[in-house]
């Protein structure tokens, strides 16, 4: 297994690099990333190029056996680049030129920039694409992270009016696609079509979901321009790879996949001016997201938080443990290395008060001990847990462009699409089924049930998926808004939930929008919630059963006594609507039914803090890891029979078991 650090040596005097290699040794690290950063270094003005730097750098790395992950560094175009040629900046909505001075100041759109990006990749990869121990290459950094997916130039709106021409072929579709005869838009030449600039109100939501739709494409496109330039140059072994974050943009991570070997994120449960971790939920999910954007193939976190990390401001102090407990969840929900970010934090630069596995001082102190701890007890299982299978009964279905929909049109200022994702993600997790996100591509069979949230945005093939897997006996979560929309952002014309009216056995004729502050309720009525009360937020749809039967009913305003939770029999199978947004009592009491009734797989533990997964070894043992958030609370877990050893330790547990705040523990069956 691959466990390393994110080393910047052009940020140090090279009279350190020695004594950060004999600790990096010390430490057991086997792998850096190099370079991500470092453009004017290699080209120091337009078509000079010097690799002296890295070519020293890396020989010192590799003759102490460490081996290297190189990254493009594309992410920063140079100074003499943006003074020569400014129409490579990104404009932003407002019509604003963004400046030169941070970082990810492109757009992709540019064939200027291109152009540049395609020299720039295709001389590393003619220079390190043969070096022994040179094993991967990771492409730019952080694809549209920071608004950077975004961009509003002229050079866009061209670029964009050509995707739109060959999508449409003629404006006499586009127009009916895009309902353009509403508030007189009808366009006569495709020069007419804007990028969505600022307007007193609000663009067509059509031309909005299609203009993300065409950032996503470019920044595919741009990594492919990237990739088959690497592949024209380097070794079979070596591999390529892109590190993600999970912010809302408008990148298209699962067709980006398809042209890299495996896919990377970059894991930082804490950030910035956070006063704690985000929820263990959170991270779980994007731990999920990763390993099904490949079908299942497990992932690399190129940059896993081991410090303090903010720019101006300062986030949470990781506690004494955070470091063993985020690499074992990473590792158990699918991560095959592990690279903790930064080695050294950086003594000048935007980044001098993100904190790494050293601070500013370079001693080894509690981080440098903790990272120790954390490699000599993975050495143990060897390549064993990683290497085993992780077997999901529950199926969360996620579409980036159902996301996108509901950011153009999040109808309450109450919602956020993250968040009610995780409300419906969230109760699995917290009884520890193991889950995989799956998508329209994805195959059903084997799971016993799937969550649908908030599947605002349809998809005729999606609909039909669901449909099949209920008629086979599935069992099939719906929520609030499902079924609203067609893919070109109209709303349906039927009845809601539209298609799936039949399969949910529900009609709504009406539904309130709450705002913060506004707020209905709800008492279960029937089953495990029978008699459970909940705040009701965000949105009420107003259910009418048709065939399915009354679970819980709303208790106020002039729909009182109207249904909120359904479950209706279709075909062999069941499917719920969930009507309303829900607090977590209640929606555990229903995801403890419907597991029991589907035969999922649970684990009971004290408290949403505690996570445990299970994965099986090809000689038939499990892999159990278990791991407590809290940093203040014990928690406990019922272990499941038999007896588990613990192999680092060597202890035995059996029945219930105990664990300390912040504890991490892997257990192997015997």
């Amino acid at each position: 297994m691959y466990i390393g650090v994110d080393y910047y040596p052009e940020q140090w005097p090279k009279e350190r690099w020695t004594e950060d290699v004999r600790l990096m040794k010390e430490l057991g690290v086997n792998v850096v990333r190099l370079a991500e950063f470092g453009w004017q270094l290699m080209e120091p003005e337009e078509g000079v190029y010097d690799f002296s730097l890295y070519d020293e750098a890396i020989e010192l790395l590799t003759k102490n056996g460490i081996q290297v992950v190189l990254g493009t560094p594309t992410a920063t175009p140079p100074a003499w680049m943006i003074e020569k040629y400014p129409e490579i900046l990104p404009v932003d909505q407002n019509g604003t030129v963004i400046s030169f001075g941070a970082r990810r100041h492109y757009t992709v759109n540019s064939e200027v920039y291109r152009d540049f990006s395609a020299k720039i990749v295709e001389k590393m990869a003619k220079r390190y694409g043969q070096h022994e121990s040179i094993i991967g290459w990771q492409t730019d950094n952080e694809y549209g992270h920071e608004k950077s997916d975004r961009s509003y130039g002229n050079v866009d709106q061209k670029a964009f009016q050509t995707w739109l021409k060959e999508k449409y072929q003629t404006l006499d579709t586009l127009n009916e696609a895009w309902g353009t005869v509403f508030w007189s838009q009808t366009y006569t030449a495709w020069t007419q079509i804007p990028v969505p600039r600022k307007v007193f109100q609000e663009h067509n939501p059509s031309l909005l979901l299609d203009f993300d739709r065409f950032c996503a494409d470019a920044y595919t496109s741009y990594n492919k321009l990237q990739t088959d330039l690497l592949r024209k140059h380097i070794r079979s072994e070596q591999w390529i790879t892109h590190n993600f974050v999970y912010t809302g943009q408008a990148i298209n991570q699962w067709d980006m996949a398809k042209d890299l070997d495996f896919i990377s994120f970059d894991n930082y449960p804490v950030w910035g001016g956070l006063p704690e971790p985000i929820a263990p939920a959170a991270i779980a999910h994007q731990h999920d997201l990763c390993r099904s954007s490949k079908d299942g193939k497990g992932f690399w976190v190129m940059e896993e938080l081991s410090g303090a990390q903010g720019w101006s401001s300062i986030g949470y102090l990781p506690r004494p443990g955070h470091i063993k407990l985020w690499t074992y969840q990473a590792i158990a929900r699918g991560a095959e290395a592990i690279v903790y970010f930064r080695w050294r934090a950086a003594r000048f630069g935007t980044e001098e008060f993100c904190h790494g596995v050293l601070d500013h001082d370079g001693k080894p102190k509690r981080k440098y001990r903790e990272v120790k701890e954390v490699i000599d007890s993975l050495s143990v299982f060897g390549d064993d847990w990683i290497a085993s299978e992780y077997k999901a009964d529950v199926a969360v279905y996620y579409d980036v462009e159902n996301a996108w929909a509901w950011g153009i049109q999040p109808q309450s200022n109450a919602f956020d699409y993250k968040h009610e994702f995780l409300r419906f993600y969230s109760p699995a997790h917290r009884m520890n089924a193991l889950t995989d996100i799956v998508t329209k591509e994805s195959n059903l069979d084997g799971y016993k049930v799937l969550v649908v949230p908030v599947y605002f945005l349809t998809d005729p093939l999606v609909n039909e998926k669901i449909t099949r897997f209920a008629k086979d006996g599935g069992t099939v979560i719906l929520s609030y808004r499902a079924g609203v929309k067609e893919q070109n952002n109209f709303v349906v014309e039927d009845t809601l939930p539209g298609a799936l009216r039949e399969l949910a056995g529900v009609e709504i004729n009406e539904y309130e929008s709450l705002q913060l502050g506004q707020n209905n309720s709800v008492e279960g009525v029937q089953g495990s919630v029978s008699g459970v009360n909940s705040v009701a937020s965000i949105w009420c749809d107003l259910v009418e059963p048709t065939t399915a039967e009354v679970l819980a009913e709303y208790r106020s305003c002039f729909y009182e006594k109207t249904a909120a939770i359904t479950k209706n029999k279709f075909g062999k199978g069941t499917v719920y609507y969930v009507g309303t947004a829900l607090e977590n009592e209640i929606m555990d009491a229903l995801y403890a039914d419907i597991f029991k009734d589907a035969g999922v797989t649970i684990m009971s533990s004290s408290g949403e803090e505690v996570e445990a997964v299970t994965r099986t070894a090809e000689d038939g043992s499990v892999f159990l890891s278990v791991v407590n958030h809290s940093t203040e609370n014990k928690g406990s877990l019922t272990l499941p029979e038999g007896t588990w050893v613990d192999p680092v330790s060597e202890e035995v547990v059996k029945g219930e078991l105990s664990l300390e705040p912040l504890a991490a523990h892997v257990f192997r069956s015997r």
